[in-house]
């Protein structure tokens, strides 16, 4: 009987082990995205990172590296089965992060990759909306281009032309408008 205990005991420890490897090796993994290290983000992925780990705060390699505008590293991930329409701990997804800082090149990259325009964050927040509250206008652009839906309202019941107007983006509110948006 000890000696089945023994070893029930060292399995135990070997699964802890490796279970603290791994997530070692995913915090790593996470700096690497946002740091833009592709070939350290690679070499972490293979070595059996899950891809997909989220930080406490629900923040994902994907997620992250879209709000650095890492695009490099963005593409890797979705080329390695990075969940596109994942939320973190706020409802934010990496096209919402992409967006509202301006990241076309990521935008763009996670939009091919089938990421859903009018997802919304839990204070009802689109990609659309939260580009246009900081006046990116070439991201509103595109993304009105590919069919956003112009007039979707936050919890507060504000739409992406009234972020527009409110943050003094004449040039994206008056895109918005020419647009159809209300």
């Amino acid at each position: 009987m000890l000696r089945v205990w023994g070893t029930g005991l060292s399995l135990l420890v070997s699964i802890l082990m490796l279970m603290a490897a791994s997530a070692e090796d995913e915090k790593n993994l996470i700096m690497a995205a946002m740091k833009g290290d592709l070939a350290a983000v690679k070499q972490i992925a293979t070595s059996g990172a899950d891809i997909n780990a989220p930080t406490a705060k629900g923040l994902t390699p994907l997620m992250v590296a879209s709000l650095r505008g890492n695009a490099e590293v963005v593409e890797f991930l979705l080329q390695n089965k990075a969940e596109v329409d994942r939320k973190d701990a706020t409802g934010m997804t990496a096209l919402m992060a992409a967006a509202k800082q301006g990241h076309l090149e990521v935008v763009k990259a996670l939009v091919a990759k089938g990421a859903s325009l009018d997802l919304q964050s839990e204070k009802g927040l689109t990609a659309l909306a939260l580009a246009a509250m900081d006046g990116r206008l070439e991201v509103v652009k595109f993304l009105v281009g590919k069919n956003a839906n112009l007039n979707a309202k936050d919890s507060a019941g504000m739409t992406a032309l009234s972020f527009a107007t409110s943050g003094s983006h004449r040039d994206v509110a008056s895109f918005l408008s020419a647009n159809g948006a209300k």
